[in-house]
């Protein structure tokens, strides 16, 4: 993508995107997304969910399923969750191991199980899921 055919709508992610602009192009100004108009959310930690179980779950199910994954890597306790409809889980938390322990996620969706395993790590007083 060159530097001097960005649009204003796609300057803000094109960006983030261009590692450096040489010195003989002017790089694109950086344009304020126009009145009205709300900038794009940030995406949740998903950790497992949405990457290798829960891809079926729906927004709400999945804000619920990333918070109880959240609550029970920083407690060290096991976490259940419940989703609006036909949808719940589990996380079992492993013991710590230095900085990180590992986590299995357990999604039920219309009564089929999914499991997989990932990764929360330390960052000062709070635990951050990495995987």
């Amino acid at each position: 993508m060159s530097c001097s055919r960005l649009s204003a709508a796609g300057a803000l992610m094109a960006l983030a995107a261009l590692p450096a602009c040489s010195a003989s192009q002017t790089p694109a100004p950086v344009v304020a997304a126009p009145a009205g108009v709300a900038a794009a959310p940030e995406p949740l930690p998903a950790g497992v969910v949405g990457v290798s179980v829960g891809r079926e779950l729906d927004e709400r199910d999945r804000a619920a399923a990333i918070a109880a994954q959240d609550e029970a890597v920083n407690s060290g306790k096991q976490k259940s969750w419940k989703g609006d409809k036909t949808a719940y889980g589990f996380i079992t938390p492993g013991p710590e191991n230095g900085d990180c322990r590992d986590y299995t996620h357990k999604i039920y969706i219309n009564g089929r199980p999914q499991e997989a395993k990932g990764q929360a790590c330390r960052k000062g007083d709070v635990w951050r899921v990495v995987s």
